[in-house]
């Protein structure tokens, strides 16, 4: 039997085309091998893994199982010591405060207390002021009736006026002494009178009184020298 040109080519095409199909299919096929063949190995591998962490999940598991029985077992304890520590943490919060208000109250007592000190020193300084300005001017009024009291009894005896320069010293050092203790208050205004007769020696120094409120009575020797000046004085 003998095939016309044009239909041996379409067979030999067809053919060609059969065997090309065939190629890819048995390529595809190889593939689908290979990766079931991947597929069933990394299922192997899973399994392993699996089968080898199985016992470590098992004992994870049960160390959260024993885990949360003591949970539950201790949160009872647990609750009630936090409730103490904060009983505790408030009560230590209330004393600070009472603490903090007692400074401040100290504090302001202290300040007033204070402040009355530095009046009250104020106040003291004042009066010493004033008292060492009475002081001093009641000396200078009895350092002036004192040189008016010399004056009126070189007055009184013009003969002493000749012993007055033997006698300069120990009058300027009696000066001295009374302007020394001028810072005392003095009390000589009640004895202005007996500092008046106050006697002299035969060489015209004067005889300091012992006793400012009372006088002691005089001597042998004042009696005579003051019977002396008065026959002076009856004389002139």
């Amino acid at each position: 039997m003998v095939f016309p040109k044009k239909l041996r080519l379409s067979v030999t095409q067809n053919r060609f085309s059969l065997y090309i199909f065939l190629l890819f299919a048995l390529q595809s096929l190889t593939i689908l091998l290979l990766c079931f063949q991947i597929i069933e190995a990394e299922q192997l591998q899973l399994k392993k893994y699996i089968e080898e962490n199985y016992s470590k999940i098992r004992d994870v598991e049960r160390e959260l199982a024993s885990l949360g029985l003591e949970m539950k077992l201790t949160s009872g304890p647990k609750k009630a010591a936090l409730e103490h520590m904060r009983t505790k943490i408030e009560a230590s919060t209330e004393k600070i405060r009472v603490a903090k208000l007692k400074e401040e109250q100290a504090h302001k007592a202290w300040e007033s207390a204070s402040k009355a000190v530095r009046d009250e020193e104020q106040i003291k300084q004042k009066l010493c002021e004033d008292l060492s300005k009475l002081v001093e001017e009641s000396n200078n009024s009895q350092l002036s009736r004192l040189e008016e009291l010399k004056r009126r009894l070189e007055a009184m005896n013009p003969n002493r006026q000749s012993s007055s320069l033997h006698s300069a010293g120990r009058s300027s050092s009696l000066d001295s002494a009374i302007q020394d203790g001028s810072s005392l208050p003095s009390t000589r205004e009640s004895n202005e009178g007996s500092a008046v007769n106050v006697p002299y020696q035969n060489n015209g120094q004067k005889v300091p009184a012992a006793n400012e409120h009372k006088p002691h009575p005089p001597s042998e020797g004042e009696q005579r020298n003051k019977k002396k000046v008065n026959l002076r004085d009856g004389r002139n």
